[in-house]
């Protein structure tokens, strides 16, 4: 067995990490292939060629380069936990628990390697694991993101077990270890200015002149099923992905802060009053920087899946006036259970309450009803519930939308090969099932600060008449 060297020089990652960032991938891999053909290569290198390659969609080759660093280097329990993870990420979940346990083998108390292999292999709540995620929480030796995960995972256990009461309680102690907080005053604030100065026909046209493919942009409140339907459409030959994309927002700096006096405080909408030609190209050719620069050419739409994108659908319209839009509607109920029960990796504060994440709820629809009314055309509702249900019927008249032809691989999302980000881990290798329909139903006593806070049953009656009229 070979001891695990040193990491790599600093040097390297200090040359690749910025090509990663920028999610330039390709050429990160072209800047390392001279160190993985030297007779001994770090462990380190080989973990950023693995992460170049995920970075390129091709999984199953960075999950070749993780096992051959675990294979060479059998005690090196970082590769050994991003083995499991990445298993896990496309769908193989026996091989993503056999690395997880091999690696808790090593260090029993990683509390994220617990919570990763119960997404794996789920446990019960007196398993040996379970009680030693218990036994933990008595303990001084986590930090706040640890007592944030033990939590949340022994919540999902509880769940598992039919006990709605214990999950909530553990969800939520799990959510008081987060960092972040939410001013119902401010959102109200920003969505009142929306509705009053953003006009679309006082604003300027921006003409397309390059060529890139139509950007499509996919949103919805978090865990509305918005990774299901990006999944269903990249099969299709003509569709391409940039994912959870910040380019948006990044274009939207790029213009609101040339217009902005320092001296004066941020106006999210003075861009309304005061861009000009000049900026709004700048926004543009800013945007579609973001795209790869070895996207296929085949592509006629490139899909942006950033959920809270349908805040900023004006703007989007400014800059990219050919762009279309889709906003996923899933029962409200279902999207605040499953809000509360995830953690996220970065934003989201809302989801720390259920009166915050109720609020956030009634804000969405009110900010993209109003942009319906003032880009007639440009947006599609679309419901989860449908979309499941009557899966070509639907999808259908998506690809009508989106001016795609028709492809039955649409249909099949779990034959892709990308790896999933976000919370929807689990949900994509299963392909198109119901599963994610009425969760909330065991949880409606527990769920009653949420209900009261979307305006009580009346409001998501309304919401449930409009959606089984939604097309």
């Amino acid at each position: 067995m070979q001891s695990t060297p040193n990491f790599a020089a600093p040097s390297v990652r200090t040359v690749i990490q910025p090509l990663l960032d920028r999610k330039d991938y390709h050429n990160a891999l072209i800047a390392l292939r001279p160190l993985v053909s030297e007779e001994a290569p770090d462990p380190e290198v080989l973990d950023l060629v693995a992460d170049c390659y995920f970075g390129l969609d091709q999984p199953t080759t960075g999950i070749q380069v993780l096992e051959a660093i675990v294979s060479t280097w059998p005690d090196n329990k970082a590769a050994l936990g991003k083995l499991g993870a990445r298993h896990l990420q496309i769908g193989s979940k026996e091989r993503a628990a056999e690395a997880l346990r091999s690696y808790l083998a090593m260090d029993p108390d990683s509390v994220t390697a617990l919570a990763t292999l119960h997404l794996a292999a789920p446990f019960g709540a007196e398993s040996p694991y379970a009680r030693h995620l218990r036994s933990l929480l008595e303990t001084p030796l986590l930090t706040e993101a640890e007592k944030a995960t033990a939590n949340n995972t022994l919540g999902r256990i509880a769940a598992k077990a039919g006990s709605p009461k214990e999950a909530i309680g553990y969800f939520e102690q799990s959510k008081s270890w987060l960092n972040g907080t939410y001013v119902p005053e401010i959102e109200e604030q920003e969505i009142s200015d929306q509705i009053s100065r953003y006009l679309p026909k006082n604003l300027l046209s921006v003409q397309q002149t390059d060529q890139y493919p139509v950007p499509v942009f996919l949103t919805g409140l978090p865990r509305s099923g918005t990774t299901l339907l990006e999944n269903m459409l990249i099969q299709h030959p003509r569709a391409t992905t940039i994912g959870e994309s910040k380019g948006l927002l990044r274009s939207m700096n790029a213009v609101t802060q040339p217009v902005q006096q320092p001296e004066i405080p941020i106006d999210k909408w003075r861009w309304c009053d005061e861009v000009s030609q000049e900026l709004a190209h700048a926004g543009r050719r800013c945007y579609l920087d973001h795209f790869p620069a070895n996207y296929d050419n085949c592509a006629k739409v490139c899909i942006d899946k950033l959920p809270q994108n349908h805040f900023e659908f004006g703007f989007a319209h400014l800059i990219l006036p050919e762009s279309r839009f889709i906003f996923m509607m899933r029962h409200p109920l279902d999207v605040g259970l499953s809000l509360l029960s995830n953690n996220f990796s970065g934003g989201h504060s809302y989801s720390k309450r259920q009166e915050w994440i109720g609020h956030r709820i009634r804000c969405a629809y009110t900010s993209v009803d109003d942009y319906a009314q003032k880009l007639p055309g440009r947006i599609r509702f679309q419901s989860y519930r449908k979309l499941v249900d009557q899966p070509e019927k639907q999808l259908r008249a998506i690809l009508t939308h989106l001016d795609l032809d028709w492809d039955p691989a649409c249909l099949f999302p779990e034959d892709g090969e990308r790896l999933i980000q976000t919370a929807s881990i689990n949900q994509i290798p299963k392909g198109l099932n119901r599963s994610g329909l009425d969760k909330w139903r065991p949880y409606e006593r527990e769920l009653a600060p949420l209900i009261e806070a979307l305006g009580g049953w009346d409001w998501i009656n309304d919401w449930q008449t409009r959606d089984a009229e939604t097309a």
